[in-house]
């Protein structure tokens, strides 16, 4: 079933989106559960972590364990139970099921910002690109850092044909994590397409 998630994230309109699966993927990452939420105070060092380093290596097992911590709850063994069972629909392709669970987990944990994160990729692959954006500005509220959220945010805008919308977003998820690689190419082929270049 995973492959129904990547088919969908691949083709919007009738067009490819290609080398934007990555940040698809990305914007949905199914991390393992550490021990909080985004208000784990050791945030802050693998942030800053992730600024210094220019080991890709590193880069990418920094990227992990943020994700790792984004999808924790904060102690709430209820809500790890459904951000794990709404991944797990999700992964399936199950997303109006997904949909709901993450509404739940939502309704229970209003300042989790994963779970709002999570239905807001659920909204954007259901093509709710308004209940996706308005979920995306919840998200940002709880963890202005969420690079997931962002690059979420400038897809939906690319595919609203707002590429100067589209290309401030994944500035700002790049100025928060510097190794989205696809980020960096899509914001190149934007800012191309926005003088008027050829891709």
């Amino acid at each position: 079933m995973k492959e129904q998630i990547e088919a969908s994230v691949c083709t919007v309109g009738g067009r490819r989106l290609g080398g934007y699966l990555a940040l698809c993927l990305l914007f949905m990452a199914l991390a393992m559960p550490a021990a909080s939420d985004q208000t784990d105070p050791a945030l802050d060092r693998l942030f800053a972590d992730l600024a210094r380093t220019g080991s890709h290596a590193e880069a990418s097992q920094l990227t992990s364990e943020i994700w790792s911590r984004w999808i924790a709850s904060d102690g709430a063994a209820d809500a790890d139970r459904l951000m794990q069972s709404g991944m797990a629909l999700m992964n399936r392709g199950m997303l109006d099921g997904a949909e709901q669970v993450f509404s739940q987990l939502i309704d229970d944990h209003p300042d989790f910002a994963e779970a709002w994160n999570k239905r807001a990729t659920v909204r954007f692959l259901l093509g709710n690109d308004t209940g996706s954006r308005r979920d995306i500005a919840r998200v940002i509220d709880l963890e202005p850092r969420h690079f997931g959220a962002l690059s979420g945010l400038g897809m939906i805008n690319m595919r609203d044909g707002d590429l100067q919308g589209a290309l401030q977003a994944f500035e700002a998820a790049l100025r928060v994590n510097p190794h989205l690689d696809q980020a960096v190419d899509v914001t190149k082929q934007l800012r191309q397409q926005l003088r008027g270049q050829p891709l």
